[in-house]
């Protein structure tokens, strides 16, 4: 890989981690939701259960009828768990009830998380919100002076953003149940 083919890799490796680490601090806003509202934060609900064919839908049963385009997200390995849940009973029902599952390595698995921990979101994403202030673009700087003695470039990413979740019962947290 030559010079211009690499730096379009370095640029677009860059927005990629960028934009992952702003999509990992959403799902960790979710994720730390209060069960009930105050003066100055929202809430979502909070189930415990393991992956079942039935979990799922308890979570969704508890979103506000505002949550009009829920989806689910949960790591890989915790997307195995149902599966072999639905496979064990000899189920044929989709644990996911048609909704679309989005995967995030910011949620543990379902095998390592602890006892109490978030480890997968039933909810509808237009509760969050994100805000760009200088626009939804990563700025991408290249600085070929400061490392120049060493021979070496500096390119720094940033994206300025404020997250959180603006809206009550968009979301359902599933947290793994106590002993177990």
């Amino acid at each position: 890989m030559g010079g211009e083919a690499f730096l379009r890799y370095v640029y677009d490796e860059l927005t990629y981690q960028i934009t992952k680490k702003l999509a990992d601090l959403v799902v960790g806003d979710i994720a730390g939701l209060n069960t009930s509202a105050g003066s100055s934060y929202v809430s979502g609900a909070k189930i415990s259960g393991a992956p079942s064919v039935t979990v799922i839908g308890e979570a969704f049963a508890n979103l506000s009828d505002e949550a009009q385009n829920p989806v689910i997200i949960m790591n890989k390995l915790t997307y195995a768990a149902f599966k072999a849940a639905q496979a064990a009973g000899y189920f044929n029902v989709d644990p996911f009830m048609g909704l679309p599952v989005l995967y995030s390595s910011a949620l543990p698995a379902y095998s390592a998380a602890s006892a109490s921990a978030v480890y997968c979101i039933v909810g509808d994403l237009q509760g969050a919100q994100v805000n760009y202030p200088e626009g939804d673009d990563v700025v991408i700087k290249w600085d070929d002076l400061s490392l120049s003695e060493e021979d070496m470039v500096k390119v720094v990413g940033r994206q300025y953003a404020a997250h959180a979740v603006t809206a009550c019962g968009r979301f359902t947290n599933i947290a793994k149940p106590s002993g177990t």
